[in-house]
């Protein structure tokens, strides 16, 4: 019997799991030496650091973009705050709504993921050449912005 950690590219015939796995490249180089750099992050946390805008933004808000329910994303919050890489405060007008803001610890991890994204994606380029990566860029652009 094969085991499906055997080989990554089983079940690789349709565009989700293709995606899949080019996804997986880009986790994998987020995660090569993010314990030395940022302990306990995984790629969900430097996802939701980097939808954190400059001036913060609402739990219900990122939650809506994140995705998530706000229940989920509040843990994820309190958790990055525990470890010094968000902030959060309840607003004086309304003390239900609690904003998040990243620290300059989370700007530095969304800089780190940044980075490691750049390094894959210029992987790519060098092996797809720059005008099918431009391409290939385009095309998911188009993909995933129209209904």
């Amino acid at each position: 019997m094969t085991s499906v950690n055997d080989d990554p590219r089983l079940g690789a015939d349709h565009i989700a799991a293709l995606l899949g796995l080019a996804l997986r490249r880009i986790r994998s180089e987020i995660l090569a030496t993010s314990e030395d750099q940022h302990p306990g992050l995984r790629v969900s946390h430097y996802r939701l650091l980097e939808l954190i805008p400059p001036d913060g933004a609402r739990i219900t808000d990122l939650a809506e973009v994140a995705t998530m329910t706000k229940q989920g994303l509040g843990q994820h919050v309190d958790y990055l705050q525990k470890l010094g890489y968000t902030e959060s405060s309840r607003l004086p007008t309304d003390r239900r709504v609690r904003l998040v803001r990243r620290t300059p610890l989370g700007d530095e991890a969304v800089a780190y993921s940044r980075a490691a994204i750049a390094r894959v994606e210029q992987s790519w380029s060098t092996q797809l050449g720059p005008t099918r990566y431009a391409h290939l860029r385009q095309t998911l652009h188009e993909l995933g912005t129209q209904p």
